[in-house]
């Protein structure tokens, strides 16, 4: 007989809120102290398919009702190009399995020039989950690499993940993870790590770090000192959300390409991409995960000198792959 989802996932319950799982017989399914009859549960919950299930309401003892939202967590990140990028994510994922306590299941991103060495990687990992390597045969270029991380949505290992989380490869797990994946099946929002202000940028970009002027020109009404987001992490509350976002990320930004006649219309596309997107559809939340990341600038050719604060995430910026490797593996020394 096949598990039931209550036995086949894990959960989170509330009042006080905690990660449980639960296990069956024949006729029963006990789960946080509680038994359920199998026959009696809605047909949500005795199939093995989640199918779009997010959460459970059950009754125990009659009455005592029980509240359980799926924790089916997804962490992914892209790795194209140099031997470095690769390393970083080596560090990356090893620091969420062990500093962090993850034991959801990974995914990377790639292209046929990466599989080989993402497959390497995996084998060294004391993985606890499935981990799943998609592989983009038409992933060639800066821009193809920046826009991956959006090419999920068809992707079945995809599905059915709450939360459903991206990260960059020079990001490193600091703290306990789980707990602040567990607070996200919660929210209906995209949690992002606020960054500068819309109107800060490149000169030559004149502030196309984060897209003020997409939205300018879609007439879209924006203070150019609020803040927008860095797209190094993006948390998505569940893999509906995610989908649906990234498929509009990905047609604007064709969109945006025919009409401008350029293939990079300016230098931080995805990041102006998501920030224009989630800015225009008010989904977007500072809070949870994005709370959990700090963002570390690194100063080129100096001495790397780290936060003392372990919030979760911390995020190595603003020099060469090379220069972030050197200091992730000081930082992971620590």
């Amino acid at each position: 007989m096949a598990l039931t989802v209550l036995a086949k996932h894990r959960w989170v319950t509330t009042c006080p809120t905690r990660l449980v799982s639960g296990t069956e017989d024949a006729e029963t399914v006990h789960m946080d102290g509680c038994t359920f009859e199998r026959s009696a549960l809605p047909l949500s919950a005795q199939t093995s398919e989640l199918n779009g299930t997010r959460y459970l309401n059950l009754f125990s003892e009659g009455w005592k009702l029980q509240h359980f939202r799926l924790f089916n967590p997804l962490i992914f990140s892209c790795a194209f190009g140099s031997e470095e990028v690769f390393e970083c994510l080596r560090l990356s994922f090893h620091s969420l399995l062990t500093v962090g306590g993850y034991k959801g299941d990974l995914a990377v991103i790639t292209n046929e020039a990466g599989e080989e060495r993402v497959r390497r990687i995996q084998q060294e990992l004391p993985l606890k989950g499935v981990f799943s390597v998609i592989v983009l045969p038409d992933c060639h270029d800066e821009i193809d690499f920046c826009l991956a991380r959006f090419r999920f949505f068809d992707q079945p290992f995809f599905r059915d993940r709450q939360p459903l989380i991206y990260m960059d490869a020079d990001i490193l797990c600091n703290a306990p993870i789980e707990p602040i994946l567990a607070d996200m099946v919660f929210s209906d929002r995209i949690h992002v790590t606020q960054e500068g202000v819309l109107g800060e940028g490149h000169p030559e970009s004149d502030g196309h770090w984060y897209g003020w002027r997409m939205m300018a020109e879609a007439g879209m009404e924006f203070s150019r000192t609020q803040r927008g987001f860095s797209a190094g992490m993006i948390g998505y509350s569940h893999s509906a959300q995610a989908f649906e976002y990234a498929q509009l990320i990905l047609q604007c930004a064709e969109g945006y390409r025919q009409k401008t006649g350029k293939h990079r219309p300016f230098i931080g596309y995805d990041q102006c991409l998501a920030n224009y997107i989630f800015l225009k559809a008010q989904v977007l939340s500072f809070d949870g995960i994005g709370a959990a990341v700090t963002l570390h600038r690194l100063r080129s050719g100096c001495a790397p000198v780290f936060p003392s604060e372990r919030r979760g995430l911390i995020h190595f910026l603003a020099v060469p792959f090379p220069e972030k490797l050197a200091a992730m593996k000081l930082y992971a020394a620590q």
